[in-house]
C-alpha cells in the first residue's frame, strides 16, 4: 500500500463516531423495519379499537386537540403482535362532530421496531399545544435521541413535520452533537459539546446556524 492510500485510509478511520452517525444510519441500533401496508388499518370507525386490526395492539394513547375545535383527537401507538421483529406504526385520529372517529395520519416508520433501540430503546409520545412530539431514545455507548414535531397543516389538513431534533452522544467520553431543525422558519442549528475539565459535566465546543428549506413533509413519508 502507498503512502497517499494509507494516509486516507488512517483519515477516514480518523472520523469521530458522532459526526458520522449524523448522516449514516447505524444499522446495529436501527434495523429496517418490513413495510406496513396502510390498506389494513381502517380509514373511519365509531370507535378508537375499531383502528386496530387483528395481530396489533395498542402499546399506548395520547389525548389532546390538534385542531382546536374543543374536541379530543388521539395518537395511538400499535405494536405488531406477530413473531420476530414487532413492527410498530403510529395512527392520528381525529374526532368529528357527528361522533365518529376518521384517521388523518398514518406513520408506519416513524417508530422503533421492538428490537431496534438497543439498550436505551424507549418511546415517549405527547401532545402539547397541538403538537405531536415522538421522542426516542436507542443505542448503547452512543445513545441517539430524536425527537419529532408534527402538527395539521391548515391548508391541506394533513399531519406534517414541522421539526425535529437529533442529539448523538457518547456516554464514555461526553462527546456529544445536537441538531434542530424547524421546517417552518427554515433554521438549522448545530451545537458540539465536550466533558468539561471538573468531569462532571458538558461544556459548549461550537454553536453554528444555518438554512435549510422550509418544507413539511407528510408524517406518511417520515423515516426515523
Amino acid at each position: 500500500m502507498n503512502r497517499a492510500i494509507l494516509s486516507l485510509a488512517v483519515a477516514m478511520f480518523s472520523i469521530s463516531p458522532l459526526i458520522s452517525a449524523i448522516d449514516l444510519p447505524s444499522k446495529a441500533i436501527a434495523e429496517t423495519p418490513k413495510q406496513t401496508n396502510s390498506n389494513s388499518f381502517p380509514t373511519q370507525g365509531a370507535s378508537i379499537q375499531a383502528f386496530v386490526p387483528k395481530g396489533w395492539k395498542v402499546e399506548s394513547k395520547v389525548e389532546g386537540d390538534l385542531n382546536a375545535d374543543r374536541r379530543p383527537d388521539v395518537v395511538l401507538r400499535l405494536i405488531d403482535n406477530s413473531k420476530g421483529d414487532h413492527d410498530r406504526v403510529l395512527l392520528v385520529l381525529q374526532k368529528q362532530s357527528n361522533g365518529q372517529w376518521q384517521r388523518i395520519g398514518f406513520a408506519p416508520k416513524v417508530l422503533l421496531c421492538s428490537t431496534c433501540g438497543g439498550m436505551l430503546g424507549s418511546i415517549q409520545l405527547k401532545i402539547e399545544n397541538g403538537v405531536i412530539l415522538v421522542d426516542q431514545l436507542r443505542g448503547s455507548r452512543e445513545a441517539v435521541n430524536t425527537l419529532h414535531r408534527f402538527w395539521i397543516d391548515k391548508t391541506s389538513k394533513k399531519v406534517v413535520l414541522i421539526g425535529l431534533d437529533v442529539d448523538i452522544r457518547d456516554r464514555a467520553t461526553g462527546d456529544e452533537i445536537r441538531e434542530s431543525r424547524n421546517f417552518l422558519s427554515g433554521q438549522k442549528i448545530t451545537e458540539k459539546y465536550r466533558a468539561n475539565r471538573q468531569q462532571d459535566g458538558i461544556e459548549l465546543v461550537s454553536r453554528q446556524r444555518s438554512t435549510i428549506p422550509k418544507t413539511t413533509s407528510a408524517i406518511e413519508t417520515v423515516d426515523y
